[in-house]
């Protein structure tokens, strides 16, 4: 690739969700430790690490930026849900929660599709959401174990329906960010963004290895199992009880 275009990890999640990273341990790993200009913080169905590693990296004067964005969860699978500035609903299908997303100036890139190993989108909710414009690109390179998986389909997916085909590492841990990465040209979020849009970007980087992958499994999953569904069974309960308190 060449040296002038941009480096963007779209694809990171912290102890916000089931990550092993702190969000500040991870905005000075990026600056100190790799060649990234950009980064996406996307736990799963929550905004809060995005949001202050934002703030977090403008307050240091960092060089890297941060997208805000979000891995929400939707009944059909994971959506990648980049420049928004809230937390969608969880829970609706795919094209509600895409509709959403761009309704308030997002993007919406789709994860590691058609594979078995995580909640990934497939061919029967892909197509239909592609035919109303809602989707802007598809990961290509996913370092993780899904993302190996999904490969094939996915590049063969993308050129099909002409979406920008990214790259990101879907790291958990520090030792794995930016293993894959989305090259773009120019330096910023806006350049970005405007590469995604363009399907102007391309997808470069490398799958973790068995020994990297098996560093990151045992304790990630224990959040992915333990952490994430007990967070989300106190959400839903608050959710509930909301509207009987609104109404007395």
């Amino acid at each position: 690739m060449p040296p002038t275009l941009g480096r963007a990890d779209l694809h990171l999640h912290t102890r916000a969700s089931d990550g092993l990273m702190a969000v500040r341990d991870l905005l000075d790993h990026v600056e100190r430790q790799t060649d990234l200009d950009v980064i996406a913080i996307t736990d799963h169905d929550e905004m809060s690490a995005s949001l202050d590693a934002r703030e977090w990296a403008v307050r240091q004067g960092y060089r890297v930026q941060v997208v805000p964005g979000v891995e929400v969860t939707t009944r059909d699978g994971h959506l990648l849900a980049l420049f928004v500035e809230e937390r969608p609903p969880a829970l609706r299908n795919l094209q509600v929660t895409a509709e959403w997303v761009l309704a308030r100036g997002g993007l919406c890139i789709v994860p590691h599709p058609f594979t078995r190993w995580t909640h990934s989108l497939n061919l029967g909710s892909l197509v239909p959401a592609i035919d109303k414009n809602l989707l802007a690109g598809v990961e290509i390179l996913n370092a993780s174990l899904a993302g190996r998986a999904s490969r094939r389909h996915a590049i063969d997916f993308a050129l099909k329906h002409g979406l920008a085909g990214v790259g990101a590492s879907d790291a958990h841990m520090l030792s794995m960010v930016g293993l894959a990465r989305t090259r773009f040209e120019g330096r910023s979020p806006a350049d970005l963004r405007q590469a995604i849009e363009t399907s102007t970007v391309s997808a470069e980087g490398r799958f973790a290895t068995p020994a990297e992958m098996a560093a990151e499994a045992i304790p990630q999953l224990a959040r992915s199992m333990v952490h994430l569904p007990l967070r989300r069974i106190v959400r839903f309960a608050r959710t509930c009880r909301q509207p009987r308190s609104a109404s007395r």
